[in-house]
């Protein structure tokens, strides 16, 4: 007697979906959010001092976003901040 094939949804296990991502500079001053936000990826740099938004940019897909969140931290994490900060 031949069995029925299971249903697509009981052989495919879902993935959850990809989270968001906090991260802060060495120093502790500074917290870059990567975050999903109008159907996009969000990248937010905030100081923690005062509270105000550094920049603010937006991605399509999450791995530029969380590339770009490394590239922040790598330059808040410099020992002489960039010309211009």
């Amino acid at each position: 007697m031949a069995m029925a094939s299971p249903r697509r949804t009981e052989r495919m296990q879902r993935r959850p979906a990809p989270t968001g991502v906090v991260m802060r500079n060495d120093a502790g001053t500074h917290e870059v959010e990567v975050a999903k936000a109008l159907n996009q990826w969000a990248v937010t740099v905030t100081s923690l001092d005062d509270g105000r938004m550094i920049c603010q940019d937006f991605f399509n897909r999450r791995w530029e976003a969380v590339a770009r969140a490394e590239d922040f931290l790598r330059l808040l994490n410099r020992s002489e901040p960039p010309p211009g900060w």
